[in-house]
């Protein structure tokens, strides 16, 4: 009778294929699980790369054209860190002090007599910056540049769903705008 009740209904059941399907779930859902979690990698690598882009953007622009509307002072190398920083941490909820370093090059700061190159500060741990380049038109203008260096971790951390981002990578953006004093 059971019989008769699988050949009614379309099950027919051969013989050696009992675990086939569940073979195939065990081999295909942790390729499929890494792939997904890759994918959420990669989108977060391109949060961080413009995040990481709008930082110093913000720096800069604030360094070259000052604070307030009408003053004819630049505004000082810890205000502009601080801009940098809050800007950060507001976008990034793993970004702190330890994590992130801020270099800001600007003549409100000083220039050096001999190669005319707005002098710097470095604020956070002490990653190696790029030494600034002088502008081109350099006796009558002056470059202010702002660096972020950021060591991202991935969000789903693993061997495994690191293949696109390693574990920790070092991510480097550098502004420069000239100076409007």
């Amino acid at each position: 009778m059971n019989m008769w009740r699988r050949r009614l209904a379309g099950q027919y059941r051969f013989k050696g294929h009992d675990g086939q399907s569940l073979l195939e779930t065990a081999i295909s859902m942790p390729l499929l699980l890494g792939l997904a979690f890759n994918i959420i990698n990669w989108g977060y690598l391109w949060f961080m790369v413009l995040t990481l882009s709008a930082a110093p953007r913000m720096g800069a622009q604030y360094a070259t054209q000052g604070g307030a509307a009408g003053t004819a002072t630049a505004p000082g190398t810890t205000v502009i860190s601080n801009l940098v920083y809050d800007n950060l941490t507001h976008a990034i909820s793993g970004a702190t002090t330890s994590n992130a370093a801020v270099q800001v090059c600007t003549s409100a700061k000083g220039v050096s007599s001999s190669t005319g190159v707005a002098l710097c500060d470095q604020f956070g741990p002490a990653f190696a910056f790029p030494a600034p380049a002088a502008d081109p038109e350099a006796p009558v203008y002056v470059l202010d540049r702002v660096d972020v260096m950021y060591v991202v971790t991935p969000i789903i951390p693993g061997t495994a769903f690191n293949v696109i981002l390693p574990g920790n990578l070092k991510f480097h953006r550098q502004v420069s705008m000239r100076s409007l004093y």
